[in-house]
């Protein structure tokens, strides 16, 4: 599969994913060989594309919007300027610190 033939693959899932009004841990788990790093993989690779085509619109009459997302009840999303990290719920204590450590100290 090329290239254009994923990115098309995965934005029709993610148009699917969208149109199930389901979190992003259900929805995955009723996929086949898809995980939620694949997802957000995925996801972010779109926003990002879409980002740098926001500059273009300025003059076409065209504006951006931005449409919050929503991730699982015990699931976080942070996002800081241009980083997001996403922290699934089964994620433990002690590593989740050594992130922010590193985070904090980087």
């Amino acid at each position: 599969m090329n290239r254009k033939e994923k990115s098309d693959l995965w934005k029709s899932r993610m148009e699917d994913f969208e149109a199930s009004g389901e979190t992003i841990p259900e929805w995955v788990a009723k996929q086949e060989d898809i995980t939620e790093y694949q997802f957000h993989y995925w996801r972010k690779k779109f926003k990002t594309e879409t980002k740098s085509y926001s500059g273009n619109l300025e003059n076409s009459g065209w504006t951006t919007l931005d449409v919050p997302t929503f991730t699982t009840r015990a699931a976080i999303e942070m996002r800081v300027d241009d980083v997001s990290l996403f922290v699934p719920e089964d994620v433990s204590e002690e590593h989740l610190c050594r992130v922010l450590r590193v985070l904090r100290n980087g």
